[in-house]
Order: structure tokens, then sequence, then C-alpha cells
């Protein structure tokens, strides 16, 4: 029998104080800009917004504004960036992100860790960049100062972490590429007040 202990008692501990601190900042976050989305923003203001014309986004985007849940996963959209910056995506950077969402709060089996899945599975696309940058904009419409930074700092740690996870020599010595820094430029400048 572990002692109560034990290093992977700790390490537990730790993971659970971490997800439960996490869990209560996406909270707040989301209950902020689900009150900017709600009722505010209709298929056609969106269009007009983003420049999207597809009917299929627009209507995705829809649901993932009525559907707090979701926000959680679209918050985590640019660890899909980063670990698509090289043009593919492999078990190690699968597995930082998917630990990035449990770390958030997004429990496996949930609508939002099947939509971030099925995001890392097919890859980026114009129209889910475009979208997070209307996010981004809301959040730093929406978001104290300091609240912008805490959730651009840990966004940003997640993206490190997925940046880091498959690079290196053998992987002992990580690496991040030059499209992944571009990948985290982006994530910063989308995240800092104008």
């Amino acid at each position: 029998m572990a002692s109560p202990f034990s290093h992977d008692s700790l390490d537990d501990r730790r993971a659970g104080y971490e997800a439960q601190y996490f869990r209560g900042k996406d909270a707040a976050v989301v209950a902020k800009l689900k009150a900017v989305f709600d009722a505010k923003h209709s298929k056609e203001e969106l269009r007009a917004e983003t420049g999207i014309s597809d009917d299929a986004a627009l209507e995705r985007l829809v649901a993932v504004i009525g559907r707090g849940e979701l926000l959680s996963a679209f918050k985590l959209y640019p660890l899909v960036e980063i670990a698509w910056a090289d043009g593919k995506v492999d078990a190690n950077e699968v597995q930082a992100i998917e630990a990035a969402a449990e770390k958030a709060g997004v429990p496996r089996g949930s609508a939002s860790f099947e939509r971030l899945s099925s995001w890392i599975k097919d890859g980026p696309t114009d129209n889910a960049r475009t979208v997070w940058r209307l996010y981004a904009a809301q959040l730093r419409k929406s978001l104290s100062k300091a609240e912008l930074d805490s959730f651009r700092n840990d966004l940003l740690k997640f993206a490190n972490t997925v940046a880091e996870s498959s690079g290196g020599l053998f992987g002992i010595f990580s690496s991040t590429s030059s499209e992944e820094a571009r990948v985290l430029k982006e994530i910063t400048t989308a995240l800092t007040p104008e």
C-alpha cells in the first residue's frame, strides 16, 4: 500500500489542485464571454464581423457561442495550430494537448473534448483561425487587463508545452521550431491589449 506521502499521491494531489484552479478560472472567463455573446450575435452579424461566408462554419460558430461548454474547447484552439505548425501532428503533441485540456477543466468524453479531438485530427482551417481571432478580440474587450494577462499566460504555458513536446534531439533537448514560434507570437499578439 502506498503511503499518503508517496510520490504518486503527491502528484495526484497536485494535479487535482491544478485542475481545480483552471476549472475555476475557466468558469469565470466562460461566464463573462457567454454574457458578451448571448443573444448578441446572429449568423448575419458574425458574417459581417468575421468575413466568413461559409454557412456551415457560421452555424458552427453560432453553436459554439450558444453552448458555453464548447467555449472551453475553443479557447484551446491555438494548441491545434501549434501542433500542426510543421504540417503534421504527432502522438506527443496530441498527448500534450489532451493533458492541457484536462488541466483546463475539459474532461475526456465531454462535447468540448470531442470538439478539440476533431480539430487535432482534422488540423487547423482558415475559418477556425478567423473565428478564434474574433474570440480573442472579444476577450480583449470583455476581460480586465489582469484577467486577460492571466488567460494569455495560461494559454501560452500550454502552447509552449505542446511546442516542446515533439522537438529536440532524441526527445531530450526540447526546441521550438520557427513555425511554432510564429504561432506563439500570434497568440501573444491576439491576446494583448491594443
